[in-house]
């Protein structure tokens, strides 16, 4: 028999009794291991590891499961800058349980989808939600001066959908199709578009598949595949690129300057840029090389704007300002001295 603590890390710590049985694991075991404290009961019939974390917890109590941005940040996703708890509800639920009480000895920690590779998890973590940990401090306190404000901040958003593809999805969360889906409409232009692009580069889903959820939507979100989608590799990459083709300028992503290496794009044909999308590198050596690429640059007489993702999120307006001048600058330079673009405008 399989121990129930490996099955339960296998779906992501968190499962109904059917799937554990289904594993192999009989009721004694469950028994056994709930009465000796390894396990804990969520709820009539459903099961979590002491390493099930809070947001977990709520979906599970609320009888709904993670879904929206929420559930595709545990694939690796760019999920935007929503702190709420997105939560999926079968249609034909009722009686939800909108502030259940949960317990202090949630995980801190956000538990990654169990299909979610390594190379995709490091240096990385599962945020949780604001309203969760609103909860969670809540639930070891008896404060009944609570702001109701901040009560109504804390309730999760709910999406009522169908789950467009039951075998990709587990007890607890959405299939990545559906999470996608409900993503689309739920963003913004620009955030949505960026979640598209982080799911095509985290390979979470296929490009075809991509095309056909979007196509099921209707057809004011179509847009949210154009001309720059899957080319980005960041979501402040992608915001980058989409606020400038907004304001006018040519971008063309994901440049190679032969043989010096690739550039996350190029502007107006005269500026190359590097979004630094993380707050880390994975090595000295890839320190190194985007600080290499940056003097290459330099050194053909291309100038280079590095802005990190925290200007892009918070200071655009003096982010901008510096593209435009740097951009208007270079332009210049290249007319004083009869240069062609580096890159030729597209048809």
């Amino acid at each position: 028999m399989p121990a129930i603590e490996v099955v339960l890390a296998g779906v992501g710590e968190v499962a109904h009794v059917r799937t554990l049985r289904r594993a192999g694991v009989t009721d004694a075991q469950i028994q056994r291991a709930a009465a000796h404290g390894r396990i804990e009961r969520v709820r009539p019939g459903w099961y979590a590891s002491h390493l099930a974390d809070v947001d977990q917890w709520r979906a599970v109590l609320t009888r709904s499961k993670i879904g929206c941005v929420s559930a595709l940040s545990r694939f690796g996703v760019w999920s935007g800058f929503s702190q709420e708890l997105h939560l999926h509800v079968p249609r034909s639920a009722s009686h939800l349980d909108e502030r259940p009480a949960i317990p202090v000895r949630g995980a801190s920690l956000g538990v990654w989808h169990p299909r979610t590779p390594e190379r995709r998890r490091e240096h990385r973590f599962v945020p949780l939600s604001s309203s969760s940990s609103s909860n969670l401090k809540s639930s070891s306190s008896s404060n009944s001066n609570a702001n109701p404000t901040q009560e109504q901040e804390q309730k999760p958003l709910r999406h009522w959908s169908i789950e467009r593809r039951p075998e990709s999805a587990l007890d607890w969360i959405v299939s990545p199709h559906t999470a996608l889906a409900q993503a689309i409409r739920c963003q913004d232009r620009e955030n949505s578009a960026a979640v598209i692009d982080s799911v095509l580069h985290e390979r979470v889903l296929g490009l075809r598949e991509v095309r056909s959820i979007v196509r099921s939507l209707p057809r004011g979100v179509h847009d949210r595949i154009d001309a720059y989608t899957g080319h980005p590799e960041s979501g402040a990459e992608s915001l980058f690129i989409r606020r400038l083709v907004d304001e006018g300028f040519d971008v063309v992503p994901q440049f190679n300057l032969e043989p010096h290496g690739r550039y996350d794009g190029v502007i107006n044909g005269c500026v190359l840029f590097e979004v630094d999308g993380r707050g880390f590198h994975n090595s000295a050596e890839q320190f190194l090389d985007d600080r290499d690429r940056t003097l290459v640059g330099q050194a053909f007489g291309i100038p280079v704007v590095r802005p990190s993702a925290k200007h892009v999120f918070e200071h655009w307006p003096s982010t901008l300002a510096t593209v435009e001048r740097v951009v208007a600058d270079a332009e210049i330079v290249r007319a004083a001295r009869s240069l062609p673009p580096i890159v030729l405008p597209r048809p």
